[in-house]
């Protein structure tokens, strides 16, 4: 495994065929195996199995299968399933893990691997480093189960997760409004969701890209670039509101009634403000690269909201500390926790519907509501020091509070933020940053990168 990707907090992911291979996928496979056991102290644990859709995933899964079989574990095949949806069945089943095979928004020819402990919440650092440890190792034969494990499938887990959602918003207000929507499913984990989703809700459902064969209709970054089409569809069916979805569905970025992509920080956004506004004095949690629209919203309901390090599992050890009852992240990343400790684009969808019903206005009408911000979002190759791009910045920046816990982030007096830091999923720095107007957040920015450049 010399010069390939290592597991982290964010999974692992990799092109099929060359950054990720069957040997790795059979590597981590058993590290995993041998992770839950311990964790279970179970000789032969239960760990269920899901895929985003993508093309490479049968073969995957069944490379997968066969090692958890030997490993002596009864695997549990939900196939193709988003993200939060295998999350919430490790929860409702009380399996004792998960493991998803996904590359989120990466490119087609991506795939890769995501672990669900037995909490029902990604592995944190402490357990990666362990499946590393192991996966470095090579678990030899004699640690393989003599006793063959099982494979068992099971179909219902999509319906369990949208009956599950449904309990938690007013379902007759939503039916009363006789909305039209379209969903971008791009030909993933979604298709086997949204159709049972928008019937239960009364909803007439326009699909787009609606088969989980992985053949993706268009680039799985959900960006404006790459949706031209969705939005030309949900112009001309004149829907109240369209939804698109990332291959794993754990993010969801909104098409306005005037056929417009929302840009995704809102999907956070509206659905804190769905809940606090029903829930005032509760928590919030949110990562320090999201924007600054959520912490708003909370202090206009007496409401905190705390800032984490970017990456869903730190946000979700930020909820479970602050006892928050609404978070996220500001890819599109709703996390709603009486559903899912996990972002989760279902648990998106239903809040924002709920919040469209209760105020009857549009989503355009809403989002005029919302404080105005203007964010900036910029990525390059790590080249140089990350440490001396920070001690660059301090030193520029020095009338600017700092916080470090993730990088670094610079705020400033007039609500203008920066925030540096390294990508948990790519080799890359990204650069975030957000002020009360476009100049100002375009100067600040050029003004940044001139420093960390220089």
């Amino acid at each position: 495994m010399i010069n390939r990707p290592k597991l982290n907090v964010s999974g692992y992911r990799g092109i099929w065929g060359d950054t990720l291979t069957k040997e790795i996928v059979i590597n981590y496979t058993k590290a995993f195996s041998k992770f839950i056991k311990e964790d279970s102290n179970k000789k032969n644990p239960t760990i269920l199995i899901g895929r985003d859709g993508r093309e490479s995933g049968p073969i995957i899964k069944e490379i997968i299968l066969n090692e958890l079989q030997n490993m002596g574990v009864h695997a549990i095949d939900g196939d193709v399933l988003p993200t939060p949806t295998v999350l919430f069945s490790v929860r409702k089943h009380k399996y004792d893990g998960g493991i998803i095979i996904t590359a989120s928004h990466n490119p087609i020819e991506y795939n890769g691997l995501k672990f669900v402990n037995k909490q029902a919440l990604f592995t944190t650092g402490e357990e990666v480093e362990k499946i590393n440890k192991y996966a470095e190792g090579n678990i030899i034969n004699n640690e393989i189960e003599i006793s063959k494990g099982s494979i068992t499938e099971y179909q219902k887990f999509p319906e369990e997760h949208i009956d599950e959602i449904l309990k938690h918003i007013n379902l007759d207000l939503i039916k009363s409004k006789k909305f039209k929507v379209v969903a971008d499913m791009i030909n993933a984990s979604a298709s086997v969701m949204d159709p049972y989703l928008f019937k239960q809700l009364g909803i007439e459902f326009i699909p787009i890209n609606g088969t989980p064969d992985g053949k993706f209709a268009h680039k799985p970054e959900p960006i404006r670039e790459n949706l031209i089409n969705t939005m030309e569809i949900s112009l001309k069916s004149e829907a109240d509101l369209g939804f698109v979805h990332d291959p794993d569905a754990d993010r969801l970025v909104l098409i306005d009634e005037k056929g417009e992509i929302i840009f995704e920080e809102y999907s956070v956004a509206l659905s804190v403000e769905s809940i606090l506004s029903k829930n005032k004095g509760e928590k919030a949690v949110i990562n320090l690269s999201t924007s600054q629209m959520s912490i708003d919203i909370a202090k206009k309901y007496n409401s905190e909201c705390i800032s984490t390090a970017v990456g869903e599992p730190n946000v979700v050890i930020g909820m479970i500390k602050n006892n928050a009852i609404i978070g996220g992240e500001g890819n599109g990343g709703v996390i709603y926790p009486k559903i899912n400790l996990a972002r989760d684009s279902f648990v998106g969808i239903c809040l924002i519907l709920e919040l469209l019903a209760e105020r009857n206005k549009t989503v355009s009408e809403l989002i005029n509501e919302l404080p105005k911000y203007y964010m900036k979002k910029d990525k390059w190759p790590i080249k140089g020091s990350l440490e001396e791009m920070i001690s660059k910045l301090k030193k520029h920046f020095n009338d600017a509070k700092t916080n470090e816990i993730d990088g670094i982030r610079l705020d400033f007096p007039d609500k203008t933020w920066l925030h540096l830091h390294p990508s948990n999923t790519e080799p890359i720095i990204r650069l975030y940053g957000e002020a009360k107007t476009k100049e100002r957040i375009d100067e600040l920015f050029e003004d940044a990168r001139g420093v960390i450049f220089r």
